[in-house]
């Protein structure tokens, strides 16, 4: 078996090990076709762990077999995970977690494993959203949303779920800028069938946004990550520190406030993904001097009309745009499965005239000096630097 050995600091490669002992080259190197490149986990120092083929894990350069390093990067091509999970490749990483592409050896089927690297299996914060993501994600089944595979016993944390190709819709936006009206109201009407099944179940989402919508190259959609999603009547004993929560940019305005939100708030994101699709903009980002003035705009004040970026824009998707973005909650669609009727049918959409009402936002620093939002930033500040010492006195010098 050959392994190259990916320094993810570097960018290159650092040796190779095809026998069954650890070994490591301080020469870069190239991983030729044929061979499989490993990416070493985080660790402390100047020293490289390096991977051992005989134990199938992760050792001190020494080859100590004292230290091994159990994270998702333990996981290769080849190695069998419970006796279930054929591990084909690694799809993706991030600072907190790998994921796998595998066959399910139950089903036949190829699947999705995350794996959250070992530092965060001990936090109890990530701990505890990464157990939710999966419980939530197990009561959902719906076409239109990630399918979660249920594992009975498992030897460490970690989620499976369906394999999906495709791309995400932020990327669709990117490339094709705004979409065709009608394209649009399709897009919207299928996640907005997700986003009423998940409300059926209890499940507000929380973070909708293209991001977390993939287009699949069947052309099905899938919501995604359930990671901050919540039980509609469950309080949980660990919520941590979270001033607020959600992607800023689709916040809604009681999320900035810091509450925790209802069915509703899913329906504000959701009208905020159909003004960026059929305008390509993102509401209250224009002008804006940075993120918090853009959050402030949105609890303050109205976005601008679609029509304004877009004079082909018609006025019955205006009316559901801005429906779906009032600011108060109860000025909202009632349900998803209300919006998504009028998405179906925009015929039938009574034009009230919300577009002639909106209300410019206040000022950022007149807004500032009643104190609300500023108690917001220093919450937000304090809580990452809070954030920064602890995985600093963690994972050392």
């Amino acid at each position: 078996m050959k392994i190259y050995l990916y320094d993810v600091e570097t960018g290159i490669f650092q040796g190779e090990d095809w026998s069954d002992e650890p070994f490591f080259s301080d020469g870069p190197a190239t991983c030729p076709a044929g061979a499989t490149a490993v990416a070493p986990p985080p660790h402390r120092g100047g020293a490289v762990p390096v991977f051992n083929v005989k134990e199938n894990c992760w050792v001190p350069p020494s080859g100590s077999p004292g230290a091994i390093y159990a994270s998702g990067y333990d996981l290769h091509p080849g190695k069998l995970l419970d006796d279930r999970f054929m591990i084909e490749e690694c799809v993706g990483q991030s600072g907190m977690a790998s994921v796998f592409r595998a066959i399910d050896r139950a089903s036949g089927a190829q699947v999705a494993v995350k794996v959250p690297h070992l530092q965060y299996e001990s936090d109890p914060g990530f701990f505890s959203r990464f157990a939710r993501e999966g419980e939530i994600g197990e009561r959902l089944d719906h076409p239109s949303i990630l399918k979660f595979i249920p594992v009975e016993k498992r030897s460490r944390p970690y989620l499976v779920t369906e394999f999906l190709r495709g791309r995400p819709l932020s990327h669709l936006l990117k490339e094709s800028g705004p979409l065709h009206e009608g394209e649009a109201l399709s897009l919207a009407s299928r996640i907005c069938d997700g986003i009423a099944h998940m409300h059926q179940r209890r499940v507000i989402h929380r973070d909708l946004k293209p991001q977390n919508v993939m287009i699949c190259d069947d052309g099905s959609i899938r919501i995604l990550d359930f990671g901050i999603a919540k039980s509609i009547g469950r309080r949980h004993t660990f919520a941590g520190f979270t001033p607020a929560l959600g992607t800023p940019e689709y916040m809604a305005p009681e999320q900035v406030l810091g509450k925790r939100g209802d069915e509703r708030t899913d329906i504000y994101t959701l009208g905020v993904i159909l003004y960026q699709m059929v305008t390509g903009k993102i509401p209250f980002l224009e002008g804006a001097e940075d993120v918090f003035a853009a959050m402030n705009a949105r609890v303050t004040g109205d976005p601008a009309a679609p029509s304004g970026c877009d004079g082909n824009i018609s006025s019955q998707v205006e009316e559901i745009i801005l429906h779906a973005m009032e600011r108060l909650p109860e000025g909202r669609y009632p349900s998803a499965a209300a919006m998504k009727e009028e998405l179906d049918h925009p015929e039938r959409v009574e034009v009230t005239g919300r577009c002639q009402r909106l209300q410019a936002p206040r000022l950022w620093k007149r807004y500032l000096k009643s104190g609300i939002l500023l108690a917001l930033l220093l919450s937000a500040v304090l809580f990452i630097f809070v954030k920064v010492i602890l995985l600093i006195i963690k994972r050392g010098p």
